[in-house]
């Protein structure tokens, strides 16, 4: 209603019922399954490939000789790939120093504050800008 009022568009909400209304916390721009996570379309999903041997390790070849530029001075520090791994190696293992604490929470949690979470977000985005058209879904850390 608040949005509806302040953009001139009461006329189109006044008659729904309250048991009608569906609320959210933050209005988002793409359709999403009923866990509130994105919905894939079978029409409008492209089926990832498992890159070639010698591709995956031109991908970590680079990482590892670029990775302070990449992740920055203090992470590149404490953490350091290792590996692709998973069925299309869509899953980058990275070594770390396990008593860092990295900047959104801990190795193998992410913080409840956003913005701490956020910055493992920017962090896998940087990985996966260098890597391209190659990308990582997940990220996981192995202590050395």
């Amino acid at each position: 209603m608040a949005w509806a009022t302040g953009n001139n568009c009461i006329y189109l909400v006044v008659d729904i019922a309250d048991k009608d209304f569906y609320e959210v916390e933050e209005l988002i721009t793409y359709p999403v399954n009923p866990n509130g996570d994105p919905l894939y379309r079978s029409w409008d999903y492209e089926a990832k490939t498992l890159p070639a041997e010698t591709e995956l390790k031109a991908y970590l070849n680079y990482l590892s000789n670029n990775w302070e530029s990449i992740v920055g001075k203090d992470l590149s520090g404490v953490t350091q790939p290792y590996m692709f791994t998973g069925a299309k190696a869509r899953r980058l293992l990275v070594y770390c120093k396990e008593s860092y604490h990295p900047p959104w929470g801990e190795w193998f949690q992410l913080s409840g504050d956003e913005a701490e979470r956020r910055t493992f977000t920017r962090f896998r985005a940087a990985i996966n800008m260098v890597i391209s058209p190659h990308e990582v879904d997940h990220i996981d850390f192995v202590p050395s």
